[in-house]
């Protein structure tokens, strides 16, 4: 009789620890999928929204170019200014940007990464412990019942 209980209870340890390792197997597989998918959706909307800026850029150096090259008379000469513009730019990012934009890009993927509504897993662990033992006190419980 208490060898039937005691095989009972270690089935019934085994079948949710098997639960508990298959749902949070799910949880994960979720996880990562919704994780990537957000990492997808922002590389196309950067190369959409980068591509077109790039255009318009261009399309913009080209006519600020012919535009400068009226004053100077000469259609190289705006082209090496706008060009002359675009390396100082460059220079300054190489000087100044790098910190900044490498927050920027840490912070936005740690935003895309991490969410406020996942789970936090300790807080879920400890969950999952209070009511293992809640468990295991009402099968004693219930034991001392049966042998009283």
């Amino acid at each position: 009789m208490a060898f039937k209980g005691l095989t009972d209870s270690l089935h019934k340890v085994t079948d949710r620890i098997e639960d508990y390792s298959l749902s949070m197997a799910e949880y994960y597989k979720l996880r990562l999928f919704k994780t990537t998918m957000k990492g997808a959706v922002s590389l196309v909307h950067l190369l959409v929204y980068g591509s077109l800026s790039l255009f318009v850029l261009l399309f913009l150096s080209i006519g600020a170019a012919f535009w400068l090259a009226t004053f100077f008379e000469n259609v190289y000469v705006g082209f090496l200014l706008i060009g002359a513009f675009y390396g100082i730019i460059l220079i300054f990012m190489f000087i100044f940007g790098r910190k900044i934009i490498e927050r920027k890009i840490l912070y936005k993927f740690s935003g895309l990464l991490y969410d406020e509504d996942d789970l936090n897993p300790r807080a879920q662990a400890e969950k999952e412990i209070e009511e293992y033992k809640q468990t295991l006190q009402n099968e004693a419980v219930r034991k001392a019942n049966i042998s009283n």
